[in-house]
């Protein structure tokens, strides 16, 4: 993994780099050394204006036109965000319907609160925040990766790097859904890459992992699978579910376990 990274200097630079400096924003936030009306968007921003400036050192003004290029790929089957607009809230649905069973009160876990996510400040961060990870952790990271690891191996190094930049901002406890244990967050986050991952190389369209993301983050807000004060064992439960669901999209439909490399060089399936 590691040495995939290194024979890349521009992605290897971008991902410790963002960690890092994600990590010191947080800090100086939590520490009052920053306001904290920089925050909600400010992790974001920080997270894009890092890329453009890396991408920007290494490939100039061609690489900032082509961190946008997927973006512009629209001419996908409309089955595509059909799939992507229904799968988060259909595995939120499941996931509250199996608590249900295991209460012996099947509907009585599902409800909705539509209160939260409607809020313009909520929106417009839900919005940032996957509009600029889409361009981050999807467009950008797995595929530049992909090229040399395959789609699984790349999603499970994204989702490694997403989670890690998620960890200074679940510890403080500010701006994110509350009381996320790590553990589960890392596993929801691997599947997270890996949908993204499935999609993209699919489609190459940004806009379907997009609507994607859209959908799986407004999903969280929407039903009750996050964790309370109390468990965090719905949220578990969602994860590995999501995480499942991901894995039998690509033993079904792929693509396969392998890098490029060697699938252009093996006659039989990795």
């Amino acid at each position: 993994m590691l040495n995939t990274m290194l024979k890349d200097r521009e992605l290897f630079l971008f991902l410790f780099l963002i960690v890092a400096v994600n990590t010191a924003f947080v800090s100086a936030i939590h520490a009052k050394v920053l306001p904290g009306a920089f925050y909600n968007e400010g992790r974001f921003l920080l997270l894009g204006g890092v890329l453009l400036a890396v991408v920007f050192a290494f490939r100039r003004r061609e690489g900032l036109i082509e961190l946008f290029r997927p973006m512009m790929a629209w001419r996908v089957s409309p089955l595509w965000f059909v799939l992507t607009l229904l799968l988060p809230p259909a595995t939120c649905v499941v996931t509250l319907l199996i608590k249900g069973i295991g209460n012996s009160d099947l509907f009585s876990a599902i409800h909705v609160d539509f209160e939260t996510v409607f809020r313009p400040r909520v929106l417009m961060t839900v919005a940032l925040g996957a509009f600029i990870g889409e361009i981050v952790w999807v467009s950008y990271a797995m595929g530049r990766l992909q090229k040399t690891t395959g789609v699984p191996l790349a999603s499970l190094i994204v989702g490694v790097f997403w989670t890690l930049w998620w960890v200074p901002i679940v510890i403080i406890n500010v701006g994110v859904i509350p009381n996320l244990p790590l553990d589960a967050l890392f596993i929801n986050m691997v599947g997270v890459a890996a949908m993204c991952g499935f999609i993209y190389s699919h489609t190459k369209s940004g806009l379907a992992v997009l609507t994607l993301q859209l959908s799986l983050n407004t999903s969280l807000l929407i039903f009750p699978v996050t964790p309370t004060a109390e468990s965090a064992a719905t949220y578990w439960l969602f994860s590995i579910i999501y995480f499942v669901v991901v894995l039998m999209f690509y033993t079904k439909f792929g693509p396969q376990f392998c890098p490029p490399d060697r699938q252009a060089t093996e006659s039989i399936s990795c």
